[in-house]
């Protein structure tokens, strides 16, 4: 198994708008796509900044279930609804992560 660590970089003065899409429809979507969502949160001193980890078998699962969500119409037409005044992230950094050997040793 890997996490993926995902961060979310809003746009100026659209923090507000990316958590509402967040909130009100994204994270069902996430649901019903059986995505293992391991946590969610926004920096402390930052809400433009929104973190989540979500758990995958390996990078290829991961990559497979990306692929699919953003071909989803569903989610096509809530971007593009969610976006209709513009866009609402400036950039977006996704990092895979696996626990060393060393450590899944020490049980």
């Amino acid at each position: 198994m890997i996490l993926e660590l995902r961060e979310y970089v809003a746009l100026p003065d659209r923090a507000e708008d990316l958590h509402r899409r967040f909130a009100d429809e994204t994270l069902a979507l996430f649901r019903e796509f059986g995505l293992d969502l391991r946590g969610f949160w926004h920096a402390v001193d930052d809400r433009r900044r929104i973190y989540y980890l979500c758990a995958f078998e390996d990078v290829d699962a991961a990559t497979v279930f990306w692929d699919a969500f953003r071909a989803d119409p569903r989610w096509i037409e809530l971007k593009e609804r969610s976006e209709a005044e513009g866009p609402l992230i400036e950039r977006i950094v996704s990092t895979y992560l696996t626990e060393p050997d060393y450590v899944a040793a020490r049980g």
